[in-house]
């Protein structure tokens, strides 16, 4: 079962099983094999800069530059109903107060630390040679490539919240003037019985998305 991971070991993932994992989702489908995706694989001295700058700019107050909207606003209800729940539940597994504004803070800044992961994927576009169907070919593609780190016992968590700050990524990942991120992915070995990596969030019943027709 797949779920997000938050809280990973050290170990780097070595660079052919790097290729091998990226070689398998780039057999994800596009329409007409347009393959319109993007990623850069960020580690190193450039991760822990980016992680560096990221964190200061959360905790300044930047403003936040997100380059594309995820999703309608207003969230309908059953969706906002949703994410509500998924903030409370999570919360409340770490043992976090409502009125714990320290606590509550240093959980946001977690999402600006890219969770502590010594390496981060960050999916792109070419900006201007986007549509809907081009996110949904990325979608395809992210699929793919969480599956292939899921199949060998690696872990990840998709970020959008990170795409607050895309000057920074820019900043720190060259040639990329003309990229649109669309996406962070940490990921590495997780961190077996950490709190975190112990929380598995709740999906609807099959039959509140799911119908036959014959």
């Amino acid at each position: 079962m797949r779920k997000s991971i938050r809280a990973f070991t050290g170990e780097i993932v070595p660079v052919d099983v790097v290729q091998a994992i990226v070689l398998g989702a780039g057999r994800a489908p596009s329409s007409k094999n347009t393959q319109p995706w993007k990623l850069i694989l960020v580690q190193g001295t450039v991760l822990e800069n980016l992680r560096t700058d990221y964190l200061a700019a959360f905790n300044s107050g930047k403003a936040m530059g997100f380059e594309y909207v995820y999703g309608p606003d207003p969230l309908p209800e059953a969706y906002k109903k949703r994410a509500v729940d998924l903030g409370k539940a999570f919360l409340i597994h770490k043992g976090i107060g409502r009125e714990d504004k320290e606590k509550r803070r240093e959980h946001d800044c977690e999402n600006y630390k890219f969770f502590g992961a010594k390496q981060v994927f960050f999916l792109s576009l070419n900006k201007g040679e986007y549509n809907y169907g081009t996110f949904l070919d990325c979608g395809l593609f992210l699929q793919a490539l969480i599956t292939e780190l899921h199949s060998r016992g690696l872990g990840c968590c998709p970020q959008y919240s990170v795409m607050a700050y895309p000057d920074l990524l820019r900043k720190h990942i060259p040639g990329t003037e003309n990229q649109m991120f669309l996406l962070a992915l940490p990921f590495g070995y997780p961190q077996t019985g950490h709190i975190v990596n112990t929380f598995v969030s709740q999906r609807d019943s099959l039959d509140s998305f799911f119908k036959v027709v014959e």
